[in-house]
């Protein structure tokens, strides 16, 4: 028997590629159960990650976008090559995990409602593992979605979802209220991001990070006021800034780790910005990006972070007190890994 992941892992997105190799490699070390992804991914999503970046006339995103993709490549083949484990025959005896990301937005414009990442077809035991509809609203799934998705999710063994519309979504579709758990990252640390060697080019001073594309210009105004008065360098990572004098673009997971690591603040839109700068105890600001506002918003409200807006109302002076966020980030990390491990278990056989 094995475990196989459902879940966005072809990607050229950091954060996505990160929670899915991390919840590998969780797997795989509580339970010495082999674990591969299924290989199954969206035509349309494939085209945004990887071609949609490379229309442009812009020659500096063009060139760092196809650095990015070959770094991102070899950085892939490097840990599959010194972590993963060969499968020694071929089963169809295995059990399913749906799960992280928003593989269940029904209301996602790349690719709409994808029975796939329901388990369609699919007759082995499945469990669900921080799957989230994104920014799917449960008044507009039509008919014939909802009677397929009530029965399909009652095929699941044991439901967990990573933001309240999710579980509110399940709920009305089945009448079970899932376990809302903390993303992957939050489960393991992978040896590859410990990597020594940090980056080509050195950064002379104390740094600051943009990660994400979401800022209005009153923000950008205010980030760029912020870093002049503390005296930080402004990079950008993963993606162009216009506005920002460093883009780092073609950078891989490791690199992307470590200059989080190293920064002094955090500057972003994206929802895996937030979780590693909590992750990492970060001192952050976040803009919100309306496609990910229900990820976002859940967990900000629940660690009570809500004042790292950047807005008009909140000045950006205040520290995050993180042994007053981990006196209860602790629990729900515990709680999380014992719903993926008990889950898993009572399924194998």
């Amino acid at each position: 028997m094995f475990i196989k992941i459902f879940t966005y892992h072809n990607t050229i997105n950091i954060g996505a590629i990160l929670q899915s190799r991390t919840l590998k490699d969780f797997i795989e070390k509580k339970t010495s159960v082999y674990t591969q992804f299924d290989q199954f991914q969206p035509k349309k999503i494939l085209y945004a990650e990887y071609a949609k970046p490379l229309i442009t006339k812009n020659y500096y995103k063009f060139k760092n976008n196809i650095l990015k993709n070959f770094k991102i490549y070899k950085w892939k083949k490097k840990l599959r090559n010194e972590y993963s484990r060969n499968l020694k025959k071929k089963t169809n005896d295995f059990i399913s995990i749906y799960g992280s990301d928003e593989i269940w937005n029904l209301q996602n414009h790349y690719y709409g409602y994808n029975p796939h990442f329901f388990g369609f077809n699919n007759n082995t035991k499945k469990i669900s593992y921080a799957a989230s509809f994104g920014k799917s609203k449960f008044d507009l799934i039509n008919k014939f979605q909802k009677e397929e998705l009530n029965k399909l999710l009652n095929e699941f063994s044991d439901i967990s979802v990573r933001d309240e519309n999710s579980s509110y979504i399940v709920k009305k579709l089945i009448g079970y209220e899932p376990q809302i758990v903390l993303d992957p990252i939050f489960l393991s640390d992978l040896p590859i991001l410990e990597d020594k060697k940090l980056f080509d080019e050195k950064i002379e001073k104390d740094f600051a990070i943009i990660y994400g594309d979401y800022f209005s210009e009153y923000q950008k105004k205010i980030i760029i006021d912020f870093c002049k008065k503390r005296n930080l360098e402004l990079i950008s990572l993963s993606y162009y800034s216009k506005w920002v004098k460093k883009n780092y673009i073609n950078i891989d997971p490791t690199v992307f780790f470590q200059l989080f690591k190293n920064s002094k603040f955090i500057f972003t839109s994206m929802f895996h910005g937030i979780m590693f700068s909590i992750k990492l105890k970060k001192q952050f600001y976040y803009s919100v990006d309306p496609i990910r506002l229900n990820k976002i918003s859940f967990i900000i409200n629940k660690l009570k972070l809500n004042s790292r807006e950047i807005n008009e109302f909140n000045k950006l002076d205040n520290d995050i007190d993180y042994n007053e966020i981990y006196s209860s980030l602790i629990k729900w990390i515990n709680n999380s890994k014992n719903f993926l491990i008990n889950s898993i278990n009572k399924n194998i056989r």
